[in-house]
C-alpha cells in the first residue's frame, strides 16, 4: 500500500493483491518502521457501518470503510471511495482510497500489481 499524506489530506492506493487480500481478509494492512524500535502501521478494514471511518491510536491509521460500498468498489471498475469527515465547523480530513494505478514516467517499475487497464480507460497516472 503508498500512504500519502498532506495537510488534511490521506490518500492510500492498493495494488491488486492488496485488494484481494482486503476482500478475502476484510482488512490490509502495511508497517513501516522507524529508529528507535518505533513503528507507524496504516490499515484498510471492511466493516458494517454506514460510512467511511477514520482514526488513529497507538501509532496505527485505521480507514474503515463500509462492507457493501467496499464490495462494490473491489468488484467494478470504480476507481476509489473518498469522503470528507468534519474536524471544526471550518476544516475537514480528507480521505481518498484508491486502487493503485502505474507511474507512466517510469519505464523500470514492475507495473503487474497495478491496475494498469483500468488506468489506460481512465487516463491516469498514479505519480
Amino acid at each position: 500500500m503508498k500512504l500519502r499524506c498532506t495537510r488534511n489530506s490521506i490518500r492510500i492506493r492498493l495494488r491488486k493483491s492488496e485488494l484481494e487480500q482486503l476482500k478475502k481478509d476484510k482488512h490490509c494492512t502495511e508497517v513501516m518502521y522507524f529508529p528507535g524500535q518505533r513503528v507507524l502501521t496504516f490499515g484498510i478494514f471492511i466493516r458494517s457501518v454506514t460510512s467511511i471511518n477514520v482514526s488513529l491510536h497507538d501509532n496505527q491509521i485505521q480507514i474503515v470503510l463500509p462492507e457493501i460500498e467496499a464490495e462494490h468498489w473491489i468488484e467494478t471498475d470504480q476507481v476509489g471511495m473518498e469522503t470528507q469527515l468534519a474536524l471544526s465547523k471550518e476544516s475537514f480530513l480528507h480521505v481518498l482510497v484508491e486502487k493503485d494505478f502505474p507511474c507512466k514516467d517510469r519505464a523500470d517499475e514492475d507495473k503487474s500489481d497495478t491496475f494498469e487497464d483500468l488506468a489506460n480507460k481512465n487516463q491516469a497516472d498514479s505519480c
